[in-house]
């Protein structure tokens, strides 16, 4: 008789123990299915590691970099370089990278894509990218540089006409 007690508290504390696990497992796998319902809804807001290409048309200058942006409501928002200067929101209308992927031009004429590829923390950051500051700056250095040749030419221009036109009041006096 009391090894049928025996059982019978073994097979209460089995049941009992089984039914906890059972338990800890489904809020478990109801968690996970939040984060997965949450993957498939875009992003949280927070910062991200993504590899950004851009290209200016203007130069013909492309580059590809990895760095920090920020998201909220699965718009892209910022783009954090690795001087401490950023490409914010006031520059172009955020676009939305709920995918992990999005295209934008800037208010500059710049054209970016930007791929999330981790959390912030997850990759290493490139240590030197040419903003857009600088990019404008570069085409603006061409154009200066474009335009003091023309000068220059324009100058030789004038000095060799000038010239022949001495050259050829000399030979019509002689």
């Amino acid at each position: 008789m009391k090894f049928n007690n025996f059982l019978k508290i073994c097979l209460i504390l089995c049941l009992t123990t089984l039914f906890i696990q059972c338990k800890k497992s489904n809020n478990n796998y109801e968690e996970e299915q939040e984060e997965s319902y949450s993957d498939e809804n875009g992003y949280s807001d927070g910062t991200y590691c993504a590899e950004i290409d851009y290209y200016y048309s203007e130069t013909g200058t492309s580059s590809t970099y990895t760095l920090l942006v920020e998201i909220e409501n699965n718009e892209l928002t910022v783009i954090h370089w690795p001087n401490g200067g950023w490409l914010d929101d006031s520059h172009f209308t955020p676009p939305d990278i709920s995918s992990g992927e999005a295209s934008f031009s800037s208010d500059r004429g710049v054209d970016y894509t930007v791929k999330i590829i981790g959390n912030e923390g997850d990759c290493s950051t490139s240590s030197y990218v040419t903003d857009e500051d600088d990019l404008i700056q570069q085409k603006e250095d061409d154009e200066n540089e474009e335009y003091r040749k023309k000068q220059l030419e324009e100058e030789e221009e004038k000095e060799a006409e000038e010239e022949k036109r001495r050259q050829e009041e000399e030979e019509s006096k002689e």
